[in-house]
């Protein structure tokens, strides 16, 4: 182990000052060092049929545990790493289990007490607590029940559900204020990006309050607070319509748009009906119910989103929301063919039967190289099916990796890629949170969130060139999965740079039906330099073109090819 040595002192822990040795050690050793006495203990405590002896000297490591931890300096570093923080609430369960086990009740709440007047901890913890076997004995326990209605109360604070009123058309003056006052508040206490912006949040909101006054109906509501928190120019901050208004405003046809050059082309059809009625890739839109396309998206589009980058901006305003509207209208689009032929369109939005959905993970090989494509970061099931093809990815000569349409998912099931990529151990990216401290005088502060060192898998090991292509809409767990490959220099990345968004939001529900998430941690490259707010920079930049568009041509695998072949 890493810190073997300093471990070992701790076996001897009654003989050595514990203050000594904590002085002289890092957050990680500090991490390491309180579990390893957990582990310690639990074979003592733990163990079936402990003795009365076993238990009490399990609790006398805790106890140990708890005194380390609880030194002025180790503080101090939990302070700035989660991880370290989050070990005295664990050894103080610990102590309490063992106590409840050994039949003293008295004492393990003792201990689940000061875990509460320490504040690390959440109703939803305590109520795993509750469930816990170990604690059986103190259900009935008063002190115990009160225990979890202090919980309760505090969880109720701040995920209460009062402002989780049901949709109506027409909502109160006291619901809409409600509402705008909760997106405030929550973007005032999380939100990490302010030091970005030019922008006065407090002046911000009583600005507000007149225009959400002023809006008549649920649907006018919800358009007012998506352009409040538009403000904040972020990709994982945003406001969400009802369900009920969904049929409303946000139908639209099995088409994907882009802007390409200045121009909105058709990129994808996803509709085999809608091709046969002409539309296909590569067309250009010239105007979408009779206005010209630039214009439209301006005034009907661009207002109520929210991003970091220029380029998902784009994306969101020409790609994903373009053509989104009322289920119940029809689209008319001008459009021009490859040739030149001008024509207009009435396209619906709903009804298709047709519908071919994107797969979350595809392969093929094309000449001995393996092509991956990943589209989502959202289901664990994509590493074992990467698994289920790793003998066939083995014997290719290279391994292409398109990750251009992930939106993201969870970080853990790229990470769960990288590891059969290398075989070194790679770092992920840090983060951090806000923290505050209820003090007359006092500003927040910052809560580091530490990377973390993975190691390889160490049944499958890819050895071969590795080329990534990313996008514009390599987005959020895609692009943790990117940074990580760039900062370890597996392989070359190709394409545009992506999202530049990524963290972990806040959610909470809003009156009327709806919802919001506020962006409320702050991710770097392992490094510590930024990428939110400018997107992964690729090794070699293509944009793409309309020409490519129109012959079916993919320049950016192409080249991920060329590089590969050039390599064997």
């Amino acid at each position: 182990m890493k810190y073997s040595l300093l471990l070992s002192l701790f076996i001897c822990i009654s003989f050595i000052s514990l203050s000594s040795i904590a002085q002289n050690i890092d957050a990680q050793q500090a991490y390491d060092s309180a579990q390893h006495l957990r582990s310690k203990a639990v074979k003592k405590w733990g163990k079936d049929h402990a003795t009365k002896s076993d238990i009490a000297d399990g609790i006398a490591i805790l106890k140990s545990a708890l005194e380390f931890l609880q030194n002025n300096h180790i503080n101090e570093l939990g302070e700035g790493n989660i991880y370290l923080a989050a070990r005295k609430e664990d050894v103080s369960i610990d102590i309490a289990k063992a106590y409840a086990i050994d039949g003293q009740n008295d004492s393990s709440i003792c201990y689940l007490e000061k875990m509460y007047e320490g504040g690390g901890v959440t109703n939803m913890y305590f109520q795993l607590i509750q469930q816990d076997s170990a604690f059986i004995n103190l259900q009935s326990n008063p002190r115990f029940i009160k225990l979890g209605d202090k919980f309760k109360k505090q969880e109720d604070l701040y995920r209460g559900t009062a402002f989780k009123t049901p949709y109506k058309q027409e909502l109160t003056d006291d619901e809409k204020i409600g509402g705008l006052t909760l997106l405030w508040s929550q973007a005032k206490y999380n939100f990490v990006y302010f030091d970005r912006l030019n922008i006065d949040w407090n002046q911000s909101y009583l600005d507000y309050l007149p225009r959400i006054r002023a809006a008549r109906t649920t649907a006018e509501y919800y358009r007012v607070l998506q352009t409040f928190y538009a403000q904040l120019k972020d990709g994982h901050t945003n406001v969400y319509l009802p369900k009920e208004l969904n049929s409303e405003f946000n139908a639209r046809p099995p088409l994907r748009t882009e802007l390409i050059q200045g121009k909105v082309f058709v990129k994808s059809v996803f509709s085999d009906s809608l091709r046969k009625e002409g539309i296909v890739p590569g067309m250009e839109i010239l105007k979408i119910d009779s206005e010209p396309v630039l214009s439209y998206a301006e005034k009907y589009v661009a207002p109520y989103l929210s991003g970091s980058t220029r380029q998902d901006l784009d994306i969101r305003e020409f790609s994903y929301f373009l053509l989104s509207g009322s289920a119940y209208k029809p689209v008319s689009l001008e459009l021009k063919d490859r040739n030149g032929k001008v024509f207009t369109m009435l396209i619906s939005k709903t009804g298709y039967r047709d519908i071919k959905a994107e797969a979350a993970i595809e392969y093929q090989t094309i000449g001995n190289v393996g092509y991956l494509t990943i589209n989502n970061f959202e289901d664990w099931k994509i590493v074992k099916q990467f698994d289920s093809l790793f003998t066939s990815i083995i014997q290719t000569k290279g391994l292409i990796i398109d990750i251009r349409n992930n939106g993201g998912g969870n970080s853990g099931i790229g990470i769960q890629i990288l590891r059969r990529i290398t075989d070194i151990p790679f770092t992920t990216s840090p983060a951090k949170m806000l923290k505050y401290i209820s003090r007359p005088g006092w500003e927040v502060y910052w809560y580091n969130d530490p990377s973390e060192i993975i190691e390889p898998d160490e049944k499958r090991y890819y050895s071969k060139p590795v080329v990534l292509l990313v996008g514009a809409r390599t987005f959020s767990a895609a692009e943790d999965f990117a940074a990580t490959f760039k900062f370890m220099k597996r392989g070359k990345m190709i394409g545009q740079l992506t999202g530049g968004s990524t963290g972990e939001p806040v959610g909470f529900d809003l009156p009327g039906g709806g919802s919001a998430r506020v962006c409320g941690k702050r991710e770097t490259y392992p490094d510590g330099k930024e990428f939110v707010g400018i997107g992964i920079i690729p090794d070699i930049i293509i944009s793409p073109s309309a020409e490519d568009l129109q012959n079916a041509t993919d320049s950016v695998k192409n080249k991920a090819l060329e590089l590969i072949n050039s390599a064997n």
